[in-house]
């Protein structure tokens, strides 16, 4: 079974005062080199597995993507996802 770390309280306290977590996709260090890589979303289907905040979820909609779905293990890091 894989380790969630994420829903301890004292592990996620930490992890929503770091930059991405407040910022979103600006503020985690590798976006502006992972956005080049990203296909065009335009009528696309996504779905991001480990979606923390769904930052990324939320960006391919943006970008014109038809849905998107996103999962994780972390009941805390889903929730936040669905209010992103």
């Amino acid at each position: 079974m894989k380790e969630n770390k994420y829903d301890e309280v004292s592990f996620f306290e930490q992890y929503e005062k770091m930059s991405r977590s407040q910022k979103g996709l600006e503020g985690a260090g590798e976006w502006h080199v992972l956005k080049q890589m990203l296909p065009d979303f335009a009528g696309k289907k996504v779905l991001d597995l480990g979606c923390g905040y769904g930052w990324h979820c939320r960006y391919a909609i943006e970008n014109g993507a038809q849905s998107a779905i996103g999962i994780d293990i972390s009941e805390k890091n889903a929730s936040k996802s669905r209010r992103n």
